[in-house]
């Protein structure tokens, strides 16, 4: 675990993702189409591309690849396909929109994982009973909570970005 954090590797990893957390939450709150989005957009992509890049050879929690290794393979084509649009496919009809709801929800699935590995990296947050010694319980307890928070935070991403979406096409 500590090779994770002090490693170069681990260490790249969570700097891109500090990075992608502040500047894409940047992204989501300014005005749209600005040399300013599109400074802090590059920034988030650049962050969230190393961070999936970094993510790859990480395996030091099992061993082998695991559960996060599938959100890279969910994440990695959500950017690119995200900063495709305003590249090469402002010729789709829609393609500000696209452009959106693949940024969108690869910001979602950010702080998702954030708070997953928050919680699995972390379980004694989640420990109510310091009696408890058995670090597979409690790791258990940490994946399922980060589960449940996931599914909340995308309940609660997928209402706010219905409201964004009648914006846009409006």
């Amino acid at each position: 675990m500590s090779d994770f954090f002090h490693g170069p590797l681990g260490a790249i990893h969570t700097l891109s993702a500090t990075v992608a957390l502040i500047f894409g939450m940047m992204v989501l709150l300014k005005k749209k189409g600005t040399t300013t989005h599109r400074i802090l957009g590059y920034i988030y992509f650049v962050s969230m591309l190393a961070l999936n890049i970094t993510a790859i050879p990480i395996t030091n929690m099992t061993g082998s690849i695991g559960l996060f290794h599938v959100f890279v393979a969910i994440s990695l084509p959500t950017i690119l396909i995200a900063i495709y649009f305003p590249l090469f496919g402002r010729t789709h009809s829609n393609w500000m929109l696209r452009h959106f709801e693949f940024m969108y929800w690869s910001y979602v699935g950010l702080i998702a994982a954030f708070i997953a590995e928050v919680l699995v990296r972390l379980p004694w947050l989640l420990s109510t009973d310091r009696s408890v010694s058995n670090q597979d319980v409690e790791a258990d307890i940490g994946i399922i909570s980060a589960i449940l928070i996931m599914i909340i935070v995308m309940g609660l991403a997928e209402y706010i970005f219905r409201a964004y979406r009648k914006r846009l096409l409006s």
